[in-house]
């Protein structure tokens, strides 16, 4: 019996400690912040405006070009640079060019998917941007691929 209460009592004072590590305390709230507490919400829509802006007027400019033969799309390294009127999106572009520098494959596609939308507006362009991977890696398209495309117009 005394082993008992000796064990118990041993029991008890190291429990005494560990309930009180293991007690729940309650954390300071974060303040509440109330009204605009700096300027970040106009630059970021400002900064947004700027890269919309850019992609619709750079996209503008490649579909109403003079010559009718040179009407295309934007490549997906032209709308990057567009896009990075915003300073923050510097590095996409950066990542976009060393990815996927334009070549002539990347153009032709560019041509053939504003050949596509202009006949079938709001219609699915993923396998032009699908296409833009064996453009990006080989520097040419399959001849399989090109006629794929050319059927779809």
């Amino acid at each position: 019996m005394r082993k008992f209460v000796m064990l118990l009592a041993a029991a008890a004072l190291l429990a005494a400690p560990l309930s009180q590590a293991f007690a729940v305390t309650q954390l300071p709230r974060p303040p509440v912040l109330t009204g605009n507490s700096g300027n970040a919400g106009p630059w970021v829509i400002g900064c947004g405006a700027a890269s919309v802006a850019s992609l619709m007027i750079g996209s503008e400019i490649k579909a109403t070009d003079a010559d009718a033969t040179k009407r295309r799309q934007l490549t997906v390294t032209e709308a990057a640079w567009h896009a990075s009127a915003c300073p923050f999106l510097l590095p996409l572009a950066g990542i976009a060019q060393a990815t996927c520098p334009d070549n002539k494959a990347t153009y032709q596609i560019a041509r053939l998917a504003w050949l596509f939308a202009d006949k079938h507006p709001g219609a699915d362009q993923s396998v032009f941007t699908n296409a833009y991977a064996e453009a990006c890696h080989t520097g040419k398209l399959s001849r399989a691929m090109l006629r794929d495309l050319k059927s779809r117009i």
